[in-house]
Order: structure tokens, then sequence, then C-alpha cells
């Protein structure tokens, strides 16, 4: 045998096997999405964090609207007027849709949903 065909030997082997994880629930886990009970600290903070701050948090939060501690989380969230909920819930594309570049994916919009209906409370 040559060298080339080894080699060729060895990389279709190497293909096969790379290919064993490729559907999203062998990679990532199941796909459902707990809101039984959902917790600020462990589930709304980060998702805040992660998507709001940037543009709602110190030195001056755009449109005044500061998203950094839970006082400032709970009141956008349980304020009609303020509409948190209304604006991660608007379709891509949606000029008044935030954050403004892409939509948050939807077990986040659920836990932040399911979070107000359960009360906001800071646990």
């Amino acid at each position: 045998m040559n060298v080339k065909n080894i080699f060729f030997a060895f990389l279709s082997i190497f293909l096969l096997n790379s290919c064993n994880y490729d559907n999203e629930e062998s990679l990532y886990g199941s796909s459902e999405c707990d809101t039984n009970f959902v917790s600020f600290e462990t589930d709304i903070y980060s998702i805040i964090s992660s998507h709001c701050t940037m543009c709602h948090g110190s030195p001056s939060p755009s449109a005044g609207l500061a998203l950094e501690t839970y006082a400032q989380i709970y009141q956008s969230a349980t304020e009609p007027y303020n509409g948190i909920i209304d604006r991660i819930s608007r379709p891509e594309g949606d000029p008044l849709m935030m954050p403004g570049s892409y939509r948050i994916p939807q077990c986040q919009i659920d836990k932040i949903v399911a979070w107000v209906e359960q009360g906001a409370l800071n646990n």
C-alpha cells in the first residue's frame, strides 16, 4: 500500500467518526425549556446581563432604562408602561424589538415571562 492510500483510508475513517454527533440534541442536550420555577438569581439575571446591560447599564443607560439591579429589572418587567416583555417578544426585524440587532432565544423569553407571572421574586 502506498502512502496516498493509507492517508485516504485514515481520512475516511476520521470523517465517518466525526459525524457521530451531528444532531442538535446530541450536541446540546434536550431543547426543553423548564419554566416551572424560574429564579432571578439562576435564570433571569444571567439573561439580562448577557443581552441587556450592554445598552441598559452604567454609566448612561439607553432610553434612561437601567437594568443592572434586581429593583430596576423588577420595575421594568412588572410595570406595563415599560414593556420589557413586549419589546423582547417582538418578531425579528421589528424596529421596537430589543435587543435591536437580534432576537433572544425563545426559551429565555419564556423564562422572563414565567418569572413575571410567578411574581418576579428575588430568589
